[in-house]
């Protein structure tokens, strides 16, 4: 969800929302970051277990995150 669909849902003001997950330390960006979090590593476990069961999309999507992290590797 964007930043202002979440501000929708939980029913607060988007503006004042919006400053508040852009203010380094502030509480209601460090749920926001953690929601983030969370989030993605379900849909990356997700993907990872269809490509453990043979979906060539899936697959195809490991293959390209793997190669973006060893390519972000500095050795």
């Amino acid at each position: 969800m964007t930043p202002s669909q979440v501000s929708f849902r939980l029913d607060l003001d988007e503006v004042q929302f919006l400053d508040d997950i852009h203010t380094v330390g502030h509480p209601a960006r460090r749920a926001f970051y953690k929601g983030l979090q969370s989030t993605d590593y379900e849909l990356r476990k997700q993907v990872f277990d269809l490509m453990l069961a043979g979906s060539p999309s899936a697959i195809s999507d490991c293959q390209q995150r793997i190669e973006r992290l060893l390519n972000e590797i500095s050795i």
